[in-house]
């Protein structure tokens, strides 16, 4: 076998390694922390010259109900460009410490296409080792 063939393997392996790491990891959130609803308050996009390049940088503000602290704020990177004021998203907070939050979708979005980036790399490797 050909160094880049098991390279190709071993790439793929740990890509699915870490998305089962960050979904089992989303799991173990879930049970810990308090599920609700944020609102976005205010949805931002400007545009940033970095290295030469234009970027876009969108930022949002969120405000979620607590049953301790009352109505919170919190300002995220937002990396959905289709985002405006007024969405409802679902959001999970840590009762001791509301200000630690997580946006389970985001956090799943990034374990599936790493487990589906690392599917995809052993099949390749697969197909090149049957030609």
């Amino acid at each position: 076998m050909n160094i880049k063939i098991i390279a190709v393997f071993v790439l793929g392996i740990l890509l699915i390694l870490g998305g089962i790491k960050r979904l089992a990891a989303v799991v173990i959130v879930s049970k810990k922390y308090v599920h609700t609803v944020c609102i976005v308050e205010q949805h931002n996009s400007e545009k940033v010259y970095k290295s030469g390049k234009l970027r876009h940088k969108n930022t949002m503000v969120i405000s979620y109900e607590t049953e301790k602290y009352g109505k919170l704020y919190a300002k995220l990177k937002s990396h959905y460009p289709f985002r405006k004021a007024g969405d409802k998203l679902p959001l999970w907070f840590d009762p001791n410490k509301p200000r630690n939050i997580k946006l389970p979708f985001s956090e799943s979005c990034i374990g599936i296409s790493l487990i589906v980036s690392g599917l995809v790399l052993i099949y390749l490797g697969i197909l090149i080792v049957k030609n």
